[in-house]
């Protein structure tokens, strides 16, 4: 992650939580993919739940189907 987005912490609070989000959900992707996640700045300020939500919005355009 580049270092134009937050601090050292900010930066890491965001891998954490990417992380987090792909172990408790990686069953739904289903298949092997590569996934390289870029934050853009407005993540540093974000809340875990906005970016659970933009995640799912990204795995949902992944397997493409969106319940």
């Amino acid at each position: 992650m580049t270092r134009k987005i937050g601090n050292a912490v900010m930066r890491n609070r965001i891998k954490r939580i990417v992380r987090q989000y792909f172990r408790t959900n990686r069953h739904r992707l289903g298949g092997n993919f590569d996934i390289n996640v870029i934050a853009r700045k407005s993540a540093a300020g974000a809340l875990s739940k906005e970016m659970f939500a933009s995640l799912e919005r990204l795995f949902c355009k992944i397997r493409g189907s969106c319940h």
